[in-house]
């Protein structure tokens, strides 16, 4: 398979063949043709046995996979793994062969999280973790319901005890919310968000206003219209608590509330006042994370990101509910527009910025950069989508799981909003 070779010729085809390269996955790809791009890419460098046991599944945490048998595997990565796989399940339910490709692989990785985990998918001490992989347990069953008619009962076990943990984390203390760890001396959007949205699809809806009305009334900032990351007690002592309210502002906390506000705001019982509150709620919260986390580039819209680690799952996580937003015929037609031009300006920039290489080949070697053949390639997604993947994820430095995720994520986002 030809490869361009030199520094000179790296540099021309990251910026000509690597954005518009030949083949199934060309100039004329679709949104969902990039998606399964992006698809293939996670699960052809990432994709392995959990401890190497058959029958499961886990994504290594960077591409190369770390040589020690002990590096971190990441719970909540590989719940938003999950998530991707179930959306390329629902994305190619038009083609049952393929969709059942994806929900085997789902049931793979849960297999894979719960072995990982120590054969517990609750042996977790943070309930944001539990909360994320609990919608994505929920998510697959909906996928099972598609293709089977039902939903495997490995996803009702780890649904019921993953729900029975976040229960325990969301108490009265603090004035309401959710824990963020078994020590209780956090409480924050990360883990009251998610479990708000769980509470949503679990028909705990009570529950789940409780925790959206702690997030409105304590960490919501109404100028900027976007959340604090949370607070912290700092001491008690004679029934008085002293918290300290942490400020930093990360895009992923936006998603999950917009999600919760959307479904409870269409969930069975929701009269009109309260719905129109949630519509107008969830509105605000498109608007402040335009303006707080998105930019421009090439005159479009792009969302910022968090870099890597942690970080690089951030904003693939505030895109999916911006897809929900911007597909909602209820939100008022401004929010839907910012929301929808902020998923597709990200999975555009994504797309143009990726590095496509022929896997056969050693990608850190010269002439791997940017591949002209028009086989099976993979793809790197920079975790910026203002710069290209030979800019920010050079060649040869090892390619962290969750910045790949992140972008499958985004594009998968953009090719829901692409459907008829």
């Amino acid at each position: 398979m030809p490869t361009t070779t030199g520094a000179s010729a790296a540099h021309r085809t990251a910026t000509t063949e690597s954005a518009e390269p030949t083949g199934a996955a060309g100039p004329a790809a679709t949104a969902g043709e990039r998606a399964d791009k992006a698809a293939h890419s996670v699960r052809e460098l990432f994709g392995g046995r959990a401890l190497g046991v058959p029958g499961t599944l886990l994504g290594a945490p960077a591409h190369p996979r770390p040589a020690s048998p002990t590096a971190p595997w990441h719970y909540w990565w590989q719940a938003h793994l999950l998530d991707a796989l179930v959306d390329a399940g629902l994305r190619h339910l038009d083609d049952p062969a393929r969709a059942r490709e994806f929900r085997r692989e789902g049931h793979r990785l849960l297999r894979g999280i719960t072995l990982r985990s120590g054969g517990r998918v609750t042996h977790n001490s943070y309930y944001d973790d539990m909360a994320w992989l609990l919608l994505a347990v929920g998510r697959l069953a909906g996928l099972d319901r598609a293709l089977t008619g039902r939903p495997d009962v490995a996803c009702l076990d780890a649904g019921s005890a993953l729900l029975a943990r976040l229960e325990r984390g969301h108490t009265g203390d603090l004035g309401g919310g959710v824990f963020w760890n078994t020590r209780h001396d956090v409480k924050n959007t990360a883990s009251s968000a998610p479990t708000a949205l769980g509470f949503v699809r679990t028909h705990r809806r009570e529950q789940a206003r409780a925790v959206l009305g702690w997030l409105r009334s304590t960490l919501w900032n109404p100028e900027r219209k976007v959340f604090h990351d949370g607070l912290r007690l700092v001491a008690a002592g004679s029934g008085s608590e002293v918290t300290r309210l942490d400020e930093r502002l990360f895009s992923y906390n936006s998603g999950p509330v917009l999600g919760a506000l959307l479904e409870l705001a269409d969930a069975p019982g929701t009269d009109e006042e309260d719905r129109a509150d949630l519509l107008r709620a969830a509105a605000d919260v498109v608007a402040g994370a335009a303006e707080e986390y998105g930019r421009e580039r090439d005159k479009r819209p792009v969302l910022r990101t968090h870099g890597g680690g942690d970080g690089g799952l951030f904003s693939g996580i505030l895109a999916r509910y911006l897809a929900e937003a911007a597909l909602h015929p209820d939100l008022p037609a401004a929010a839907r527009r910012a929301a929808a031009g902020l998923v597709t300006g990200t999975a555009d920039a994504l797309w143009a910025g990726r590095r496509e290489f022929d896997p056969a080949v050693d990608f850190s070697a010269p002439g791997t950069t940017a591949s002209t053949v028009t086989g099976d390639t993979v793809a790197i997604f920079s975790p910026d989508p203002a710069r290209h993947a030979d800019e920010s994820q050079r060649p040869g430095v090892p390619v962290e799981l969750s910045t790949q995720v992140q972008a499958w994520t985004v594009l998968e986002a953009a090719a829901r909003l692409a459907r008829p």
